[in-house]
C-alpha cells in the first residue's frame, strides 16, 4: 500500500511540474488568458496548494493593476512556503505599491532575516523610508544596496533623497 501511495504522490508531481513548465511558457509569451485557465485547472486538481501557480497568478494580477488581489495571492504563496524569499519579496512589492510602507519594510526584513543580503531588497526597503520621510534610513538602505550589486536605479534614488534632503552636493556626487 505505501508503495502504491508514493507512486501516486510521484505521478501527482511529475504532473504538476510539467505543467508549471506550461504555465512558465505561457507567462513569458504573455498568453496570461491561456495562463490562467492552465492555472486554475491546475490548482483546483490540487485543491489550491500548489505554490507556482498561485505565484504567476499574482504576478499577472498585479500586472493588471489588481494590486490588493495580487498581494492575497503572493501571502498564499507565502503560506504553502514560508521560506521562499522570492514570495517575501513579491508581498513587499504589492504592499509597497499600495502605499502600505511600514508594512511593506515589516515584510523586508523578514526576507533578510531568512535569506541572503540582496539588492532588491534593500533598494525597495529604501524607497518605503523615502516615502515615509525618513530619509537618514533610505540613504542607508541605498548605500547598502549598492554596496551588493550598483544599479543606476539605486543612484537615481540616493540622488533623490539627497535632494529632498536639499543637500545638493551629495546629490550630485
Amino acid at each position: 500500500v505505501l508503495l502504491i501511495l508514493s507512486g501516486i504522490m510521484a505521478s501527482t508531481s511529475v504532473l504538476r511540474e510539467r505543467q508549471n513548465w506550461q504555465i512558465h511558457l505561457l507567462y513569458v509569451r504573455q498568453d496570461f488568458k491561456e495562463c490562467l485557465k492552465l492555472i486554475e485547472e491546475q490548482l483546483a486538481e490540487c485543491n489550491g496548494m500548489s505554490e507556482y501557480p498561485i505565484y504567476v497568478k499574482a504576478l499577472i494580477k498585479r500586472q493588471r493593476g489588481e494590486i490588493q488581489e495580487s498581494l492575497q495571492l503572493f501571502q498564499a504563496a507565502t503560506c504553502l512556503n514560508p521560506h521562499n524569499v522570492a514570495n517575501l519579496k513579491q508581498v513587499g512589492r504589492s504592499l509597497y505599491l499600495l502605499g502600505k510602507h511600514k508594512a511593506a519594510i515589516d515584510v523586508y526584513e523578514e526576507a533578510l532575516r531568512i535569506g541572503i543580503d540582496d539588492w532588491e531588497i534593500w533598494h525597495n526597503k529604501g524607497l518605503c523610508f523615502m516615502y515615509l520621510k525618513q530619509y537618514d534610513k533610505a540613504i542607508e538602505c541605498f548605500r547598502k544596496a549598492n554596496s551588493i550589486q550598483r544599479h543606476d536605479a539605486t543612484f537615481m534614488q540616493l540622488g533623490k533623497v539627497y535632494t529632498l534632503q536639499e543637500n545638493y552636493k551629495a546629490a550630485i556626487e
